[in-house]
């Protein structure tokens, strides 16, 4: 077929398509709206987070006695109940509960948990127990939220410290 004849035989198929495709009327008035102007760089203030120091001697100097827990990313909770008595009771955030008895580190400055064969090792400060990577990891280092487990409950105001075994 030559070029006239494709385009003789073409044209009436396109006009034919394009008189039965959609039409959209289109709305052609002007809207005046306020000038939008660029938002202005924000800058957010720098909060600090604090990590109390581990004392020397935390077992005696600190109101160690209290729940503790740990946010993960996922917003779940781990808690830990420690007791005076030297009994902890550890909860997951699937709600399984570990009880048993936890023991001072040789420097009073950290406990030690027995649980699902490990011994998990903490620093033990004012309202804060910091995780440690291993049971003779230094006290002192870089803190973070990912191993700071914070009070949950009030720490005692009235300064007594009567009620602890020996005083």
């Amino acid at each position: 077929m030559n070029r006239a004849a494709r385009f003789a035989f073409a044209a009436p198929l396109a006009l034919t398509l394009a008189a039965c495709g959609d039409t959209t009327e289109v709305d052609d008035r002007v809207v005046e709206t306020a000038e939008v102007q660029t938002p202005a760089d924000v800058t957010l203030p720098t909060v600090e987070i604090e990590y109390p120091e581990v004392p020397l001697d935390a077992r005696e100097t600190v109101e160690y006695a209290g729940t503790y827990e740990l946010r993960n990313r996922n917003n779940e909770v781990n808690t830990i109940m420690l007791a005076e008595d030297g009994t902890y009771t550890w909860t997951a955030p699937d709600g399984t509960e570990t009880t048993g008895s936890f023991t001072w580190g040789e420097d009073n400055s950290r406990i030690l948990i027995a649980r699902d064969g490990n011994t998990e090792a903490f620093a033990v400060a004012e309202d804060v127990l910091y995780r440690l990577p291993e049971q003779d990891a230094p006290l002192a280092g870089e803190r973070s939220e990912e191993t700071t487990w914070r009070r949950s409950d009030p720490t005692p105001t009235d300064g007594s410290r009567s009620d602890r075994p020996g005083e």
